[in-house]
């Protein structure tokens, strides 16, 4: 290889790395050094007034215990869904499957409105219930803690499901077959082989379940702020609002902290794994349970809860947005398209969604981009630092996204480069968050692709430029693709970023919905959710459609 390529390779990645040290480590680390400053100075004063107030400190141990609650009740619910899915002969498993994922695809904060239409004082469930039991109230309070933890265990138990689905499918069965073969039941060998066998996967699902509530705005804020239940990631939304940003960087490195500290137990789970293996070179397809005259019983309870869990809560959206007003009798009086004629001729509205569009579009372009080179770097180059780049492009990962936001506004809200109350502040946030799955799907997509061909266009004598727009762009193009799409579709709908940053003229959809129905506008904010859910069940299709099934729900 000649000194000029070896030059221009590494000039890719100096340029590659400037990106993602403006983009990721540089905002961030803003975070982490502004927590301790206050005016200029050194100071502990804005972590004194974390643990000095009590709706500070208190809003840490909610965010904690919430998400602890969430974790266990993920792992309960994930992990008996993934038996009966995969290791038992229950009819229709594939679409059951499909249905059980589907939560998890909608936006978490579309849930939390969905459900308050459903379980709210006047949801329609509950005024179902009081006319049936002649209660002036339902004995459930949707706007509470419970109720929190109840919508993020819907959202986040799919983490655990499809964690723990993929374990047992993988698994070596022959440990269960010899205990069988010894004459031990069913329930002794799930206790005391199976079980043991698939907990890491139990765990790594739950601590993912954990990450993601303790991360979660949209969930707490509209069925927490109205019961004066705060978790920090609502904490750190009202202290932008005083305005306090030294308040804000110290709850956002406390989010930070404690989010480590779970991710360091991760870490320590998947070190012990070994004594867990569960696939070996000699595989025995684990044979089915036989549910026999449980079979249909289990079927139709597995049916309810996942129609419960993943239909209604659509269906109320849309009836909603169909009414002339929530809870208007179902009658054929009371449907009208009003809602949806009044989001299309709402300016708010048609600029969110050209809004969402434009930053959408572009970040996924931006990071598929930005993907593929860091990925060439680190999986085909191989160059000296390539894997540290890797690393730092996907920290973010692991941040919540409130902490990324604050990380923008201190570090790009300022001259000489001021994008605050703009696009383009929005739009590096986005890349920010969203970089780490472009460079992991392009990742394990260029890790397919064999070292021999570019080498050999190497030897013919084509260049770098030649060999990526001739070669490795080409075979790579369809997981580049599922890429894009996979950032898009998330980026269209993102709302705790883009709630923290957005000024006026600069609202995405998620803004404008979570807006809506902040102030009471159900109606049309149903309507304009229930436009963003068909766009985003399309895409899916579109995406397994690309992916051959592998990717979408």
């Amino acid at each position: 290889m000649t000194a000029s390529k070896l030059d221009r390779r590494y000039l890719l990645m100096a340029a590659t790395g400037l990106f993602v040290l403006l983009v990721v480590v540089y905002p961030l680390w803003q975070v982490f050094f502004r927590s301790f400053l206050d005016a200029g100075a050194f100071s502990l004063k804005s972590y004194h007034k974390v643990f000095s107030n009590p709706t500070y400190y208190r809003a840490i141990l909610n965010s904690v215990w919430v998400s602890l609650a969430t974790a266990a009740s993920c792992m309960v619910v994930g992990t008996l869904l993934a038996f009966l899915a995969v290791r038992t002969d229950l009819p229709y498993k594939k679409a059951l499957r499909s249905l059980i994922v589907l939560p998890y695809a909608l936006p978490s904060f579309f849930a939390a409105i969905a459900w308050i239409q459903l379980l709210g004082p006047q949801g329609y469930l509950a005024r179902f219930f009081m006319q049936l039991s002649g209660r002036e109230a339902a004995p459930w309070n949707i706007y509470s803690a419970a109720g929190i933890v109840f919508v993020l265990t819907v959202h986040y138990f799919v983490l655990v499901f499809i964690t723990v689905a993929g374990a047992l499918e993988r698994m070596d069965a022959s440990l269960e077959e010899a205990a069988r073969a010894s004459g031990a039941g069913t329930f002794r060998i799930m206790r005391e082989i199976t079980l043991p066998l698939v907990l890491p996967a139990i765990l790594a699902g739950g601590l993912l379940a954990f990450i993601g509530s303790l991360a979660n705005f949209g969930i707490p804020a509209l069925l927490g702020m109205r019961a004066r239940f705060f978790v920090l990631t609502t904490s750190v939304y009202y202290a932008l609002a005083i305005p306090d940003f030294a308040l804000a960087t110290a709850l956002s490195s406390m989010l930070v902290a404690v989010a480590l500290v779970f991710m360091c137990l991760q870490l320590g789970i998947q070190r012990g794994e070994g004594r867990y293996t569960v696939i070996s070179g000699k595989s025995v397809r684990p044979s089915e349970l036989k549910l026999r005259s449980t079979r249909v019983p289990l079927f139709l309870g597995a049916t309810v809860f996942v129609v419960f869990i993943s239909i209604i809560p659509i269906l109320s959206m849309a009836l909603t947005a169909l009414l002339t007003y929530w809870g208007a009798p179902l009658k054929q009086a009371s449907f009208t398209l009003d809602h949806f004629a009044y989001i299309l001729k709402l300016e708010a509205a048609r600029r969110a969604v050209l809004n969402s569009l434009f930053l959408a579009a572009l970040a996924a372009t931006i990071t598929t981009v930005a993907g593929v080179l860091i990925s060439y770097m680190h999986v085909k180059a191989k160059l000296k630092g390539s894997r540290a780049l890797d690393f730092l492009a996907t920290i973010p990962y692991a941040v919540p996204h409130t902490v990324i936001a604050i990380a923008m506004i201190l570090a790009w809200a300022r001259p000489p480069a001021s994008l605050y109350g703009t696009l383009w502040i929005i739009l590096v946030a986005y890349l920010a968050v969203y970089l780490p799955f472009a460079v992991r799907t392009t990742h394990s997509t260029l890790q397919q692709v064999h070292d021999s061909l570019e080498e050999a266009a190497r030897v013919s004598g084509a260049k770098l430029l030649a060999r990526l727009r001739d070669i490795l762009l080409p075979l790579a193009r369809p997981g580049m693709i599922a890429g894009w799409i996979l950032v898009f579709m998330p980026a269209l709908r993102e709302l705790t970023v883009s709630i923290l940053l957005y000024a006026h003229r600069t609202e995405t959809i998620g803004v404008t919905v979570y807006n809506l129905q902040d102030a009471g506008y159900r109606e049309v904010a149903a309507a304009l959710a229930s436009i963003v859910m068909g766009l985003l069940i399309v895409g899916n299709f579109v995406i397994r459609r690309l992916t051959g099934g592998a990717a979408g729900f």
